[in-house]
């Protein structure tokens, strides 16, 4: 028989155990309960989400049907169409495999298009002080300054009030209701300044954060505010103006026609064709000259390039009296973001691009002066480089038509969206217009058919040795 300390002792300790026992039951059971809550909780969230990506499609869908009966107004909206008529798709086949987030992602973003379409196609004095015309990469607009970020869409008018900013990667141009062009930069914030705001002279005006937008006027002066300065654009003027949020500097320089820049200290500056100023502090600096517009001269525009006979392709421009050096560009798209060459430190007035691989590229160039001011870039050149079968055997060349498969064609009242994949490098058209064609073949376009009744759209794929491929497609037209 135990001792009787040591009985006392294992029953203090059974009684411990006893107690963490229940304890870890209590902890065990509580996470349990949390558990099963969680899920609870996401599971109504994931219903959630559902009901949020059917109500988006059912949106789109009905504002699709009010569009068709738009007629002939949806000619001008078409590639906007066809890009939120992609989204509804898309949001479909998500939804229809379960993907609900991915879906009522594809469902914002259809009706944010289509919503836009909708502001585009109305009455003038509803299209606000502009819209934008182009977009490329992360471009958002907020409506008030209490509203929320939403994604900027093609044609999307801007009210007064309204702000934009871009992205690293973003880029836009905006045509207001005077006729003046912006195009926004990357990293850039403005908001479009309300009448109550606006100039003496009544011009449109924005006041900007940060960043740099270059802009073109037409019949009247246009206002930039900085929070440093602000700068008079005159009518019929190309200019920029830029600000550094982290170093506080802005910088205003005129490539044609002049503008006015004035400080809260009451400074002014006249700045004439390629002059520049720049402000620090609320301190304008002597205007400055700008070095001149380089012009291409090789090669010639919108070139075509086999990669299989070429390997390197030259470029050259005139000097430009004064430069120190250039800065080349070369990108894929108008904007010059997300460059495939950005070469800022060239001394010699030509260049050799070696031809990697195959699309469509622009490229310009800008001289810098001793001093580092860079002058106004020139017109941007293209080229396209394809690699065409057959074309580096020497056997007369390539003489097989280019594959073309067409995707089924989807019918919505007198829109039809064609699409499809031909070889990479081919034209396509389709009845007798162009389609812009990706670099890997594909394609997509929405057409419009008026005659009531049976008709034929035609597709044609032509290769660069000139071989065609044809297809043809019978629909029905039913006019609303």
């Amino acid at each position: 028989m135990l001792p009787q300390r040591r009985r006392r002792r294992r029953r203090q300790w059974y009684t411990l155990s006893v107690d963490t026992l229940r304890g870890l039951g209590f902890l065990f059971l509580f996470a349990v309960l949390a558990f099963l809550a969680l899920g609870l909780y996401r599971g109504w969230q994931e219903r959630a989400v559902e009901r949020e990506a059917a109500r988006l499609i059912e949106e789109s869908r009905s504002l699709i049907q009010r569009l068709q009966g738009e007629g002939g107004k949806l000619a001008d909206v078409r590639q906007e169409y066809q890009t939120a008529y992609q989204d509804f798709q898309q949001a479909e086949a998500e939804y229809g495999r379960g993907a609900y987030r991915a879906a009522r992602d594809s469902g914002r973003r259809s009706v944010g298009a289509l919503r836009a379409i909708f502001e585009a196609l109305a009455l003038p004095g509803a299209a606000g002080e502009g819209q934008f015309i182009s977009l490329q990469g992360a471009v958002e607009v907020r409506r008030s300054a209490a509203g929320g970020w939403e994604e900027a869409r093609n044609r999307m008018p801007l009210q007064q009030g309204d702000s934009v900013r871009t992205a690293a990667s973003g880029s836009a141009e905006i045509r207001f209701l005077d006729g003046t062009l912006y195009t926004v930069r990357p990293n850039t914030q403005f908001v479009v300044t309300p009448t109550a705001a606006a100039g003496p002279h009544g011009e449109q005006e924005i006041d900007m954060s940060y960043g740099w937008v270059d802009l073109s006027t037409s019949t009247r002066a246009s206002l930039v505010k900085t929070p440093g300065a602000a700068a008079r654009v005159a009518e019929d003027s190309e200019a920029f103006v830029a600000y550094e949020r982290l170093s506080r500097r802005g910088r205003f320089g005129t490539f044609r026609g002049g503008m006015e820049i004035s400080s809260p200290a009451g400074e002014r500056r006249e700045v004439g064709e390629l002059e520049q100023v720049t402000e620090r502090a609320g301190r304008l600096s002597a205007t400055r000259r700008l070095p001149g517009r380089p012009e291409p001269l090789e090669p010639a525009d919108n070139l075509e390039v086999d990669m299989r006979r070429v390997e390197r392709l030259g470029l050259a421009w005139k000097p430009v009296p004064g430069a120190a050096q250039y800065v080349l560009q070369v990108s894929r798209n108008k904007f010059f973001t997300d460059n495939v060459i950005d070469a800022p430190q060239r001394t010699k007035t030509t260049a050799t691009l070696g031809v990697r691989g195959q699309g469509s590229f622009q490229w310009r160039v800008a001289a810098v002066g001793r001093d580092g001011a860079r002058g106004p870039w020139s017109a941007p050149r293209s080229f396209r480089v394809t690699a065409f079968p057959g074309a580096a055997h020497g056997d007369g060349g390539d003489t097989t038509a280019p594959r073309l498969d067409l995707a089924e064609v989807r019918s919505y009242g007198t829109i039809f969206i064609v699409g499809g994949r031909t070889e990479p490098g081919s034209e396509v058209a389709i009845n007798g217009e162009l389609v812009k064609v990706e670099a890997d073949g594909s394609f997509t376009k929405p057409v419009q058919l008026t005659q009531e009744g049976w008709s034929l759209i035609e597709v044609k794929a032509r290769d660069g040795s000139g071989n065609e491929t044809v297809l043809q497609r019978q629909v029905f037209v039913a006019n609303p």
